[in-house]
């Protein structure tokens, strides 16, 4: 089964236009629609810093718990 890739734009009448197809003509084939989402990742990735999305969704996940004090626990039992 041989398979193609195309990126187009439904057109506002309906119409799907793909390129190089003509050599598929009087054959028949299967289409599939994929609808590709908005990465809205992207837009907030320029406009942040890395460190600061980390900090952002991981702030307040070890309430009550000094992160500075579990590292150096953990050290300190690993290099005993």
């Amino acid at each position: 089964m041989e398979a193609y890739k195309f990126e187009t734009t439904v057109l506002e009448n309906g119409m799907i236009q793909l390129p190089e197809i003509s050599k598929f003509a009087n054959r028949q084939i299967e289409i599939f629609i994929v609808v590709k989402q908005e990465d809205k990742q992207a837009d907030t990735a320029i406009n942040k810093l890395m460190p600061e999305q980390f900090t952002d969704k991981w702030k307040g996940f070890l309430k009550g718990v000094e992160p500075d004090d579990l590292k150096f626990q953990y050290l300190s039992e690993k290099f005993k």
